[in-house]
């Protein structure tokens, strides 16, 4: 079984995004996210897309930014994440002004204790069909430990 690919762009990388199939079943779905990590769960990161929105839902051509969040855990420390390396299908972290700083910020959002890092991701440009897709974030450690971490968008009408 093959999960559809969605056609469209959200800037120039989000057509690598999978379409939700509702004949998923948990083994296709385990082993989608073998292949995305592989066998080493130091490479894994939890992500949550819009950690406001247990929806994870945005309007087709609205919004200028999407929030993301890394959780922190035992096993992850957000302050070894380097935000320049963060990217979103592709698309890279927002920058500020002239000084290249990004938007993210230290956070507990699920109150479990430890720091989440909190990011807004650019979405102007965003051109892409309504659906549910897979969204991967990637980034690096200073030490360069690459991280990988998924979540659901849901991409409604205007």
């Amino acid at each position: 079984m093959k999960a559809q690919v969605k056609s469209g762009l959200i800037g120039v990388a989000l057509a690598c995004c999978h379409a939700a199939s509702p004949v998923a079943t948990a083994d296709f779905q385990l082993a989608q996210s073998s292949q995305l990590f592989g066998s080493d769960p130091e490479s894994s990161m939890q992500i949550d897309l819009i950690p406001e929105s247990p929806a994870n839902t945005i309007k087709r051509n609205s919004g200028r930014i999407i929030p993301v969040a890394i959780m922190g855990s035992p096993s992850l420390e957000v302050v070894s994440i380097n935000p320049r390396t963060i990217t979103l299908e592709g698309i890279d972290v927002m920058l500020v002004g002239k000084s290249d700083k990004s938007l993210c910020k230290q956070v507990d959002i699920n109150a479990d204790g430890h720091p989440d890092l909190l990011c807004d991701v650019r979405t102007t440009g965003f051109r892409v069909s309504e659906g549910s897709y897979e969204i991967r974030l990637k980034a690096e450690t200073y030490d360069k430990t690459s991280l990988r971490g998924t979540d659901r968008l849901e991409i409604v009408g205007n």
